[in-house]
C-alpha cells in the first residue's frame, strides 16, 4: 500500500513538474542575432557578435529583455513598452543609427502584431541632438534574427 502512495505521488509530482516547464518554455521566445556592429542597449554599449534576446519575465505586465553575448562575458537588460503594428514580417531587431552609433529600438517576432520598444537612453537623445544641430542623417537598421 505504501509503494501505491509513493507511486502517485511521484507521478503527481512529474505531472506537476512536465506543465510548469513546458508553460515556462512557451511564454520565452529566444531570439538569436549576428549584430555586425557595436551598439547600445540603454546606456551599456556592447560589442558586435552573436546574441541571444530573451524576456526573463513572461509572467510580468512590465517587459525586462535581457541581451547576452553568445561568448559569454556581456550582458545587458532593458525595460521595455509593448507596441502595435500590422504583423511583424520576420523576426528582427531594430536599431537606430546616429553617425556610427547604433542603439536597440524594437524587436519583432514573426507573425506577431506586438513588438517590443525600448525607450531612448539618455545617451541615445543626447546622441541625437547633436546630429539634429549638425543636420546629420539618420536611420533605422533592421537585423534579422533566427
Amino acid at each position: 500500500m505504501k509503494k501505491t502512495y509513493t507511486l502517485i505521488a511521484l507521478l503527481g509530482l512529474l505531472v506537476t513538474m512536465a506543465v510548469a516547464a513546458n508553460a515556462q518554455i512557451a511564454g520565452r521566445s529566444q531570439l538569436r542575432a549576428n549584430i555586425p556592429f557595436e551598439f547600445n542597449v540603454g546606456d551599456k554599449t556592447l560589442p558586435a557578435g552573436e546574441y541571444r534576446v530573451a524576456q526573463v519575465n513572461a509572467s510580468s505586465d512590465q517587459v525586462i529583455l535581457q541581451i547576452s553575448s553568445t561568448a559569454g562575458g556581456r550582458t545587458a537588460m532593458l525595460q521595455m513598452n509593448w507596441v502595435k503594428a500590422k504583423q511583424a514580417n520576420g523576426s528582427m531587431l531594430v536599431f537606430h543609427r546616429y553617425g556610427d552609433k547604433y542603439f536597440l529600438a524594437q524587436t519583432w517576432i514573426d507573425g506577431e502584431s506586438d513588438g517590443l520598444a525600448a525607450p531612448k537612453s539618455r545617451t541615445e537623445r543626447v546622441t541625437q541632438r547633436e546630429l539634429a544641430a549638425m543636420k546629420a542623417q539618420t536611420e533605422t537598421v533592421q537585423v534579422r534574427t533566427r
